[in-house]
Parts: C-alpha cells; structure tokens; sequence
C-alpha cells in the first residue's frame, strides 16, 4: 500500500499547438511539479519549438509565439529529463485523456511508447466522487478555495493547481477510508483509439453544456470576429476538427474551425 505521505507524485501540464495530434499539432510546453507527498521538491518548465504552426486558440491561452518557440529545443531534445522526472512517479494530470494522446504522439516520432504503471487522472477523480456544476481546474479550485493566481506560465500554473487540487480533494475523501492505490490506473500505449476526439475540459464543457455560446473567432485572415452560437456537433473534417452550430449572429448554420475560437462562454441562464 502506497503511503501518500513521501509518494513522489508528478504533476504534469503539456500545452500544445492545437486540439489533435492526429491533424499534426505537438507539444510547445511541458511542466511538472515534483513531489515527495505535499512538498514540492523541484519544477520542470520547458518550453518547446514543436516544428508546426501554432493555432490561434493555443497561442492566446498560453501566451506563446512563433519566435519564442523557434528558438527552443525539440522534444527528442528533452526526453532524459522527461523520464528523470517521471520514471518511477505517480503521475497525476488534469483530462489525462488529451494531455497524454500528445505525449504518446511526440514518442511515437521518436519510435517508442510510453507506459506509466502509476497513473491518476484529477478530472476523473473529480466527477467520480464530486457533484460540481463545472470540473475545469479553475471551477476545482474555486471548490476547494485553492489560489489560482501565480506568476509563472500557464503550463506550470495548471501543473500547481493540479498538485493542490488533488491534494485537497484526497483530504476530503478520508472518510471514505479508501488508499492511495483505488485511485491509480495505468496508461499503456497507445490506451486511447486515434479516432477518438479530446477536447480541453473548459472547450468540452461549453460545448456540451446545451447553452448557447458566446465565441470570438478568428479566420484565416486574422480577422476577429463575436458571435452568439449553439452548437450541434462536434466534426472531424479532412484537415481538422470543427464545431458545427447554428449562429444567431447571422441567423444560419455555420461550422468553425475548433483551433480559431479564440475565446467561449457559456450563456448564463437567468433565474
């Protein structure tokens, strides 16, 4: 039985160009907080130059751009220090499920696969054993009066809300007087089929949330542009993912591009 006491736990937060490894986006961030139980031992911020354009979507949530990542190092580049920290850890990560489909992707490159025996998934854990209106890290932490709002990048930021998060929802599950070993999976690869289609837990959500949707959607001209929309279907096309919705803005049905909305929020339904 694991004691979560001195368990070396790694939280892990990749960000990546877009939505799917599968139309050609990679990895431009990894971070990881290592622990030995709470106490954090040292942190991994890597920025990355994944030799793909970076989407819209992705550069305005991470605040990255084409000439920080030119400069970076690939990712065969620090694949020593990803299996330094994470060999032999308890990995923890927030929607597993589309962080891990890019990192099996980026190994597969390289000719290898991954297989991490200690696996466990905070959005899982949440939805299995909490009943919240919303299970972003930013909703989790608001439910646990976790601080959000540290000055690092957003990929380390996610890495440390995900550390107190699952610490926090391990507190409050003590009554259940259930180990630390009930809540670990393992991931072989590749676990999840490529047809599969993982979205970001917020971008998920919204979509699925039966409300219309207020987005800021960029084409491929640059041009921004504020509609109000409800969605119909999520679609994988020939040369990528789309939303298909129908959009009041112009009063028809319209499909968008996943990886140019910019900005989504759900229509806040009155009482």
């Amino acid at each position: 039985m694991i004691d979560i006491s001195n368990a070396r736990f790694a939280f892990l937060d990749i960000e990546t160009t877009g939505l799917s490894p599968w139309f050609g986006d990679r990895i431009c961030q990894i971070a990881i907080v290592l622990t030995e139980g709470k106490r954090i031992k040292t942190t991994l911020d890597l920025v990355l130059n994944p030799e793909h354009e970076i989407s819209p979507a992705a550069s305005h949530i991470h605040g990255l751009d084409e000439s920080k990542l030119s400069a970076a190092p690939m990712f065969e580049d620090v694949t020593k220090q990803l299996e330094a920290a994470l060999n032999d850890a308890i990995i923890v990560c927030h929607n597993a499920q589309f962080d891990l489909q890019f990192l099996d992707n980026e190994y597969r490159k390289l000719g290898l696969t991954v297989e991490y025996p200690n696996l466990i998934d905070t959005l899982v854990m949440a939805r299995e054993y909490f009943d919240l209106p919303s299970y972003t890290l930013n909703h989790l932490a608001e439910s646990f009066n976790i601080s959000n709002r540290m000055q690092v990048s957003h990929a380390l930021a996610d890495a440390l809300a995900a550390k107190n998060i699952f610490f926090a929802m391990m507190d409050a599950l003590k009554p259940n007087g259930k180990p630390l070993d009930d809540y670990i999976g393992i991931y072989n690869s590749p676990a999840w089929p490529q047809e599969g289609v993982y979205l970001p837990i917020e971008l998920s959500e919204a979509i699925n949330s039966g409300r219309r949707l207020f987005i800021k959607y960029m084409d491929k001209g640059g041009e921004i542009s504020e509609r109000w929309i409800s969605p119909t279907e999520v679609l994988g096309l020939a040369d990528y993912i789309y939303l298909k919705a129908f959009c009041h803005t112009r009063n028809a049905e319209r499909t968008f591009r996943l990886d140019r909305i910019i900005e989504v929020a759900v229509e806040v339904q009155k009482e």
